[in-house]
């Protein structure tokens, strides 16, 4: 059984989009979104993070984003300031903190989906190619790419494919998710941080102070996005058109059908939209409840418990495929030491098994990790194979495979 496992580096191999861009880092996260067409989109919103920075004390919001900030650094930063205003109390200081968190949330999702917004990835395709029907893929990254080459080269469904069954999934409309075929087989993916087509609710505050989901279903509770090729119900109608299947525009479908959470005894829920000139209103419609992408943003402290078990299933479910595995692909992974969750993981599954995998590298700068896979995990140089270079369509997956 092989394992792939994919970090940022993978994503980067995508060239085919028509924006001419490649996926961001972390340090040109807004430089990418100037290059993009969004970035002039007045429906795009930035105004709350802009706001957020000019309470904060930074004299031009604009630049200083651009000066090659850390955006993991920066949203941990507003998490941190969202949930200090409220413990404290302070409405004005959660409200900037609250709304920058939620637009970066939906930034991420929209620059992945305006790259991404393009052919089948090729370097994706070449991994599913390799892939039998007890394989799997777990990816730390938002993008579909992985997702649309499995939907294109294996029998692999949204259906089942995710290791979690979602409450609905869109594709011209709201579906049940369907059963697997009888004798049907496909690799899995596991997608660890959430997904730019994984759908939810707003989150808000409660009695108590704590963050919960506007929707009154279990908090674990998935809807995905497939493809749309006609106007959806969406926030204030702005539905944008022109996307390939697993991207959308900046706003997702709303969610249909779906109970809203109630605003509990003495309180009542009021939403208000500004209406100014130079944002024109959309046309599509209206109805349903406000969806947001589900995932775990690049924080410090990372929320999982906020979606109920559905990260816990994943994670462990992570965990028994890496200690079963044959062989384990790192490609574009650098176990970034913020992200403790992800050495745990590989502690876990390795001290579970009683024989060592074959693991093989592949990055343009392995050798942290490799020392990591030596010293940290254990695993032995003879079972260790490390190739420096980068991940791309014309990389001979297939050679790096064979004993």
């Amino acid at each position: 059984m092989k394992v792939f496992l994919l970090g940022a580096g993978a994503s980067k191999s995508y060239g085919g989009s028509p924006t001419g861009q490649r996926m961001p880092i972390a340090h040109d996260f807004f430089q990418t979104f100037d290059r993009l067409d969004i970035s002039a989109n007045p429906w795009v919103l930035q105004e709350g993070l802009l706001g957020y920075l000019l309470e904060k004390g930074v004299p031009d919001p604009g630049e200083h984003l651009r000066s090659g900030l850390d955006i993991e650094a920066l949203h941990s930063e507003i998490e941190a300031a969202r949930d200090e205003a409220m413990r404290t109390g302070d409405p004005m200081a959660w409200y900037y903190s609250y709304r920058a968190y939620n637009e970066l949330v939906f930034l991420f999702a929209s620059v992945i989906n305006e790259i991404q917004n393009g052919p089948v990835s090729e370097p994706h395709r070449g991994i599913a190619r390799l892939l039998g029907p007890d394989d799997a893929v777990l990816t730390f990254n938002w993008d579909t790419l992985m997702d649309r080459a499995l939907a294109t080269e294996t029998s692999w469904r949204v259906d089942w494919g995710y290791g979690v069954t979602p409450h609905g999934i869109f594709g011209d409309g709201w579906r049940l998710a369907g059963d697997r075929p009888s004798g049907s087989q496909s690799p899995s993916l596991i997608k660890l941080h959430g997904s730019t087509n994984w759908l939810t609710a707003y989150p808000t505050p409660d009695e108590s102070g704590r963050i919960v989901l506007t929707h009154e279903l279990d908090p674990g509770t998935l809807h995905v996005f497939e493809t749309a090729t006609e106007p959806y119900a969406c926030y204030a109608g702005r539905h944008m058109p022109g996307y390939e299947p697993f991207a959308y525009g900046y706003y997702p479908p709303n969610l249909l059908d779906v109970p809203g959470r109630a605003a509990g005894e003495g309180r009542v829920f009021v939403r208000t939209r500004m209406q100014v000139p130079w944002k024109p209103e959309g046309t599509a419609p209206r109805d349903g409840l406000v969806s947001m992408p589900l995932i775990i943003p690049p924080v410090r402290h990372k929320t999982y418990g906020m979606f109920g078990g559905l990260f816990a299933d994943l994670w462990r479910e992570a965990e028994d495929r890496l200690a079963a595995a044959d062989t384990i692909v790192v490609i574009g992974y650098s176990f970034p030491r913020t992200d403790l969750q992800s050495n745990d993981l590989f502690l876990r599954a390795l001290m579970r098994r009683s024989s060592m995998p074959r693991v093989i590298i592949l990055d343009p700068a392995p050798e942290r990790v490799a020392e990591k896979f030596r010293l940290d995990f254990g695993i032995s140089g003879d079972r260790l194979t490390v190739i420096r270079d980068y991940f791309s369509e014309r990389f001979d997956l297939a050679a790096l495979l064979r004993p």
